[in-house]
């Protein structure tokens, strides 16, 4: 999945990303989609969910979320509050995915291990040309 972002106030790379996960996987899973960025800082229904992108779907019974995704950075990957915010997330049951810079994903995996947190997931990204690609 690649596309080229130019969405007004968007200037990390953090929040291009989760811009482009968001408009992807919520045409890819027929879902609502809520984005957590720093433009937008309203998490999809609960205050204390605080994932980068939350998948959900709207029915007469209520918000059901249907998935959630982090997305890293070089630096905070690097960051020790990282792992607690990433077991701070964890829903149970409920699919979670996480996206971190082309190279890193082993690092990942591996913090991820050592703290016991299970990703459905994990996705690299990189730009080439101003071009965003998960991989």
């Amino acid at each position: 999945m690649s596309t080229v972002l130019r969405e007004q106030g968007i200037v990390t790379v953090h929040d291009q990303v989760v811009s482009l996960v968001a408009q992807r996987w919520a045409k890819a899973f027929h879902c609502k989609v809520t984005i957590h960025t720093s433009l937008e800082q309203n998490p999809w229904a609960d205050p204390q969910q605080q994932c980068d992108i939350v998948g959900w779907q709207v029915s007469s019974a209520g918000n059901t979320m249907e998935w959630m995704a982090e997305v890293e950075t070089d630096e905070s990957i690097r960051d020790a509050e990282t792992v607690s915010g990433w077991k701070k997330a964890v829903v149970r049951g409920i699919p979670f995915y996480l996206f971190v810079p082309r190279g890193l994903k082993e690092s990942a995996q591996e913090l991820a291990g050592d703290a016991c947190v299970s990703f459905s997931g994990i996705y690299e990204y990189t730009f080439v040309n101003d071009l965003c690609q998960v991989l």
